[in-house]
């Protein structure tokens, strides 16, 4: 077994990043024989075979629930997931301070592509399998997973709040930068384009909906974005990270990850892809025309747009002015290509919904 300073860190790894793995990794019965970091994990090559190692900042609750919904999904039959390794003593978790690591076989593979309509396809599969799996869990006492049905109005209510003091924020401001000026120059734009998202969830059955699907217990999974998504050599695919899982009405993964490949260059609120998306999800998971409503309010919602004024004005994330103004720049690009895949959708899934799009000023 390595000694305290003999595990072979890649160059560049920080002191403080290999006196905290100095702790951890003599916890597992294996030898170390290479380590590298891979986004926010480590891949960790020993005797024993590949493993993950994964550190959840602040989240030993978090952990802990990703661990419960894994297990939720292996019992009912789900094997997309990676299986959990456990220490010499048993234990799944390792905590140190405010940190919490476990450790999960390695999944030999890549990231999906968002650019890939196979693999996009398949993703929208693969979260339907996962949703009708994800149903019915039942939280012991000792799990914490956070609710959001019935929230989505107050969330959007939040959010146009939010952007209209954005607003207020930069006519006081005495120097003013182009992103600045373009983004005041198009809040009112996108909080009518969220005030017709709302408008949409009152005069749908979103409570009632929500209602069902609170008493079927669905979960989703939160972040099933093309990072937390691996294909293997096989072409299976497998989720990772479950520990922003929460409760809600399934469409809101569903919606989430629609908007996230919409935005990418290749498809730009393509509603040809879209609908492939849709129809792949559906033959799985079938959708039922009032949560086409609200999957129509979701997609609706300008949440690049808010999101990107919050980054701006309240986390004050310290990105190039060229960085804010090519995002900026982008979301009134496909302004049009949204309005108009919107339109489609309307017609295509023939919903009773009076939309011709945000015009603007």
């Amino acid at each position: 077994m390595f000694g305290k300073t003999a595990y072979p860190y890649p160059a560049g790894m920080t002191d403080k990043e290999r006196s905290l793995l100095d702790l951890v990794l003599p916890k597992y019965d294996f030898d170390v024989l290479a380590l590298e970091q891979v986004r926010s994990a480590y891949k960790v090559y020993t005797d024993k075979g590949v493993f993950c190692l994964k550190k959840v900042g602040n989240g030993y609750r978090r952990a802990k629930k990703g661990y419960y919904v894994a297990q939720h999904l292996k019992a009912g039959g789900f094997d997309n997931i990676a299986d959990y390794y456990f220490t010499r003593d048993g234990q799944l978790f390792i905590k140190h301070r405010k940190s919490t690591f476990y450790a999960t076989y390695w999944i030999e593979g890549r990231e999906v592509s968002s650019d890939l309509k196979e693999d996009v396809i398949k993703c929208a599969e693969l979260l339907a399998d996962f949703h009708n799996h994800a149903r019915g869990l039942k939280p012991d006492k000792h799990i914490k997973i956070s609710s959001h049905y019935r929230k989505w109005d107050k969330t959007f209510r939040k959010c146009i709040e939010q952007m209209q003091l954005f607003k207020k924020n930069i006519d006081k401001m005495k120097l003013k930068s182009e992103f600045d000026y373009a983004y005041r120059n198009h809040i009112d734009y996108f909080c009518a384009e969220a005030k017709a998202a709302v408008d949409i969830l009152e005069k749908s059955l979103y409570i009632p909906v929500s209602g069902y699907m609170e008493q079927e217990a669905f979960v989703c999974h939160d972040s099933f974005y093309y990072q937390n998504i691996l294909m293997d050599r096989n072409g299976k695919l497998f989720i990772i990270d479950l520990e922003s899982c929460l409760l809600d009405i399934p469409i809101s993964d569903l919606g989430k990850f629609i908007r996230r490949i919409m935005t990418k260059r290749k498809h730009q609120w393509d509603f040809d892809i879209g609908r492939k998306i849709i129809e792949s999800y559906n033959q799985v998971r079938p959708i039922s025309q009032e949560e086409y409503k609200l999957l129509f309010a979701m997609l609706l919602f300008p949440h690049k747009f808010w999101k990107l004024g919050r980054k701006r004005y309240v986390k004050n994330k310290n990105w190039p002015e060229e960085k804010y103004k090519r995002k900026i720049r982008k979301l009134l690009r496909l302004r049009e290509h949204k309005n108009e895949f919107l339109r489609c959708f309307i017609e295509f899934y023939h919903l009773d919904i009076v939309y011709d799009g945000i015009h603007a000023a």
